[in-house]
């Protein structure tokens, strides 16, 4: 009778420290937190995407969440997403050589860093790279998926903007899968980030197509809800509440983007809109600039840039109103070397 009140009570407080693990980890992971001004409530707001179970907004670094089990499905995942982010990086290098849109280029540097991230994950659960030399694939569907964008896109330029379109459309829709997939929080968090980046590379295709959001022709019908909740030409909707100030260096810029590294280690991704507009001002940042960013997280699940000052000259370049508007869409103020 001793031993099976015994157990009884031992199964009683371990289910209570499971309970208790769990809301902690659901907090740490999943629940929103109160805007604030540090480099922390900016992850929280940059990496969410509404996807339940996003360890986005966690403001924890990649390097300090720790490696958990690998299911065999897991690490499928990991090598296709490695060989989908290289398809497209060789697809926008071709149809840069091809049609000379800068576009393309600089989007095409971007996908390098979506690889470099699977590639993390890969080297801490000790997968075997998958990826080949460029226009090379592993995954056999994907050399199909390869050989269609690149005979698409080459028939012209117009035709090649919807590929590009329709290659961040099919990413999009991929890694949310994906995302459903995993309870790896470290995996969680690359996959919505890159997720992010790619809302983000959709408007930049979008703008350049002069905002026609449904001309992908044959896009993944998942992948098309990407454009709802935006006005023209891809734009997240200006929702300002809770704006927060970072500063951080930058790794690395795309034309629509910056990402940056907060001063608390934070890798964050912020865009800044038309590609057009951010020439025209002459914004163009570099790796190891260090800046400071005023943004807001918008209703498609990424940052948007307020404004960027940048250390070394004290200049300000403004990409939307105090209210959110872009200033690329007819605002008033050109944010040209606003000095604060």
């Amino acid at each position: 009778m001793f031993n099976n009140i015994k157990h009884i009570l031992i199964g009683i407080l371990s289910a209570v420290i499971v309970i208790a693990v769990g809301a902690s980890a659901y907090n740490a992971f999943a629940s929103p937190a109160a805007p604030s001004m540090d480099a922390a409530a900016a992850a929280q707001y940059g990496n969410g995407n509404g996807n339940g179970g996003s360890t986005g907004g966690s403001g924890i670094q990649l390097t300090a969440i720790p490696a958990s089990d690998l299911s065999a499905e897991e690490a499928a995942a990991l090598l296709f997403m490695r060989e989908e982010e290289k398809l497209a990086r060789d697809v926008y290098n071709q149809m840069y050589a091809l049609w000379g849109q800068l576009v393309f280029q600089n989007i095409a540097a971007s996908e390098q860093g979506h690889m470099d991230q699977i590639k993390l994950l890969m080297d801490r659960y000790g997968l075997a790279d998958p990826a080949l030399d460029p226009g090379q694939f592993t995954d056999a569907n994907l050399q199909a998926l390869y050989n269609q964008l690149i005979a698409q896109g080459s028939v012209s330029a117009t035709e090649a903007l919807n590929v590009g379109a329709l290659v961040e459309q099919t990413d999009i829709a991929d890694l949310q899968a994906r995302l459903a997939q995993t309870d790896n929080a470290d995996i969680q968090l690359v996959y919505t980030n890159l997720m992010n980046a790619s809302y983000n590379h959709l408007a930049a295709f979008t703008g350049e197509q002069g905002g026609n959001g449904n001309g992908y022709g044959g896009g993944n019908a998942q992948a098309g809800q990407a454009g709802q909740g935006q006005v023209g030409g891809g734009v997240p909707q200006a929702n300002v509440a809770g704006a927060v100030t970072v500063h951080g260096v930058v790794t690395s810029y795309d034309g629509m983007g910056i990402s940056f590294t907060a001063d608390d280690g934070q890798a964050i991704y912020v865009g800044t809109g038309n590609m057009r507009y951010s020439q025209s001002i002459g914004f163009a940042p570099v790796a190891g600039d260090g800046v400071t960013v005023v943004m807001f997280y918008g209703d498609q699940g990424v940052n948007s840039a307020i404004s960027v000052t940048m250390d070394a000259t004290g200049m300000t370049y403004t990409f939307r109103s105090e209210t959110g508007q872009p200033l690329w869409a007819g605002g008033k103020d050109n944010g040209n070397g606003e000095n604060h």
